[in-house]
């Protein structure tokens, strides 16, 4: 591999940019990129990846690509987090949803999980991966973290952040803990506007950078930032962290004394780019310390990123000095985890996906995240001689970071075979409407046991409306939350409610097994569950 001082001025550029394409195969735009501009990364989307074999032969052929145009390997990365948020969803091991894990709490289980996917990952030709996510979810109303948090204990989240990055790394490909400083406790998207933290500094230390701080000691590699703004920290103006010296140099690289990659958010994203573009964008975030910028979309906004760099530098702005200080940081972590050698054949690559010891261990946490909140003994559970109702909602993604899901498994499906008496599921809309409420609850009127599923119910208020109805019947009610539990402070009133936090069909297996009784449900809840206001019929 190429030493920094062999580079041109446009290679150095090039390696501070990792990029995104449409489609399965390479297109002209990636092509111009790593041919003509010598970018040093790609990123992959769920529009990249459809099986594992199309998946691998497409790493092997951008690497090809890149080499041949620069000697430099590539970074490939994408965010395989878990749950809700996996670009890559077929034929190789899946993590459960953060919140999940957090309420597993088994950071040793966690941890051969996590290198077992690592492994997987690297096999198939990815070598970067944008998880654990690390903030810390003590907002409610947050709209893009939300099950991808461990939980909203500051000390959990470390703890099992630092697991998850040790197994990823271990497994031989980077690790990038987000979102630096933290995106935990805001109310707004940064893919629209720039969502800010108005907390002291000393509460920023007790909460927000605790896992931070913690991983850096413990060996964290690459680190990601948010586009997000810190006012203390930045003069009492809300400048996004990803643009901030304070922030990025004097915050992460002083005080917390990170030496690894700094690696941005998408660069794309409405909160860095309004007033001043793209390129304006990533000049700053270079200028305010960070190294790898995602432009993961726009081609016409890569090249505007590759001119703007370039200009920088004509105009004294940017120095090579500060430019070859982050190429040294990439080609350093290049060389300790893209070992070139023997390109593997599909046969082999394919027996190393999904090892029965890792589809175990994640088998294991998935059973142990079932939470049960039982407020009469043992509510929780289904008699298989009384006629039994499921109401289950359709799911989709709830914000911009998610995937459609792709199972079409049901509770119904699997909790059928245990049920001797009446069983009915029915499907209901993700925000049902009046009249397919009085539908549903004429229906439930004829059975005995009734579990209702919910999920994100802060956009969908026809799921509590369907819930708080049923409650005032005369059947057993179970809600079930199928993401944050939050949702189920909704329901004050109910005897017992459960929570499974993703809806994967091996989730689903395990949570029919806690309702019939066959299985403990031993998750504990790692997010507290909010007062409900009836009058106001919201969160307090």
């Amino acid at each position: 591999m190429k030493a920094c001082n062999e580079l041109t001025l446009k290679e150095k550029i090039g390696q501070l940019l990792m990029v995104g394409f449409e489609g399965l195969t390479p297109d002209a735009n990636i092509r111009d990129l790593l041919h003509n501009h010598f970018a040093g990364g790609v990123v992959l989307f769920s529009r990249n990846l459809d099986t594992t074999r199309q998946s691998f032969a497409l790493t092997q052929e951008l690497q090809r690509m890149a080499m041949s145009s620069t000697g430099i390997p590539l970074w490939i990365g994408t965010d395989q987090e878990g749950g809700m948020v996996v670009r890559l969803r077929q034929g190789i091991a899946q993590l459960p949803a953060a919140m999940a894990l957090g309420a597993a709490r088994d950071p040793r289980l966690l941890y051969e999980a996590a290198k077992g996917t690592a492994e997987e990952l690297r096999t198939l030709g990815i070598n970067m991966n944008f998880a654990p996510v690390v903030d810390i979810n003590v907002n409610p109303r947050n709209p893009i973290i939300d099950v991808r948090s461990f939980g909203d204990d500051a000390e959990l989240v470390a703890e099992l952040g630092i697991a998850a990055m040790q197994g990823f790394q271990d497994g031989g490909i980077v690790s990038v803990i987000k979102h630096f400083p933290g995106h935990g406790d805001t109310e707004t998207d940064s893919h629209a506007e720039l969502p800010v933290l108005r907390h002291s500094l000393e509460r920023l230390w007790l909460v927000e950078l605790v896992p931070f701080h913690k991983a850096a000691r413990a060996g964290a590699e690459a680190i990601m930032t948010a586009h997000v703004g810190v006012p203390v920290l930045t003069g009492g103006k809300p400048v996004p962290a990803t643009l901030s010296p304070e922030i990025l140099t004097g915050l992460l690289r002083e005080e917390l004394d990170f030496n690894g990659l700094v690696v941005t958010d998408c660069m794309e994203m409405d909160a860095v780019t309004q007033g001043i573009g793209v390129g304006e964008a990533v000049v700053r975030a270079v200028l305010a310390g960070s190294d790898l910028h995602l432009v993961s979309h726009i081609y016409q906004s890569q090249l505007e990123a590759v001119a703007a760099l370039e200009r920088a530098v004509a105009e004294g702005r940017l120095t090579e000095e500060r430019i070859d200080a982050s190429v040294k940081r990439i080609l350093y972590l290049k060389e300790r985890h893209i070992v070139e050698g023997r390109e593997l054949s599909w046969e082999e690559v394919s027996r190393r996906l999904q090892q029965p010891q890792t589809l175990r261990a994640i088998e294991r946490l998935r059973e142990m995240s079932i939470t049960a909140v039982n407020r009469e003994p043992d509510y929780c559970g289904l008699s298989p001689e009384m006629d039994t109702l499921v109401l289950w909602p359709q799911v989709a993604a709830a914000s911009k970071s998610e995937d459609e899901p792709i199972y079409d498994a049901t509770l119904g499906d699997i909790l059928c075979s245990f049920i001797t008496a009446k069983f009915k599921e029915r499907m209901y809309g993700s925000s049902p409407g009046p009249d397919e409420i009085e539908a549903l609850i004429s229906e439930a009127a004829n059975y005995d046991q009734i579990v209702v599923g919910v999920f994100h119910t802060a956009s969908n208020p026809g799921q509590p409306a369907l819930v708080d109805k049923l409650l005032t019947g005369k059947s057993k009610v179970i809600p079930v939350s199928l993401r944050n539990p939050v949702d189920l402070a909704a329901f004050p009133d109910a005897k017992g409610f459960l929570a499974c936090y993703e809806p994967h069909p091996h989730t689903l297996q395990a949570l029919s097994l806690v309702l019939m009784g066959k299985l403990k449900p031993t998750g504990t809840l790692p997010v507290t569950i909010p007062e409900y206001s009836s009058k106001g019929g919201s969160i307090i």
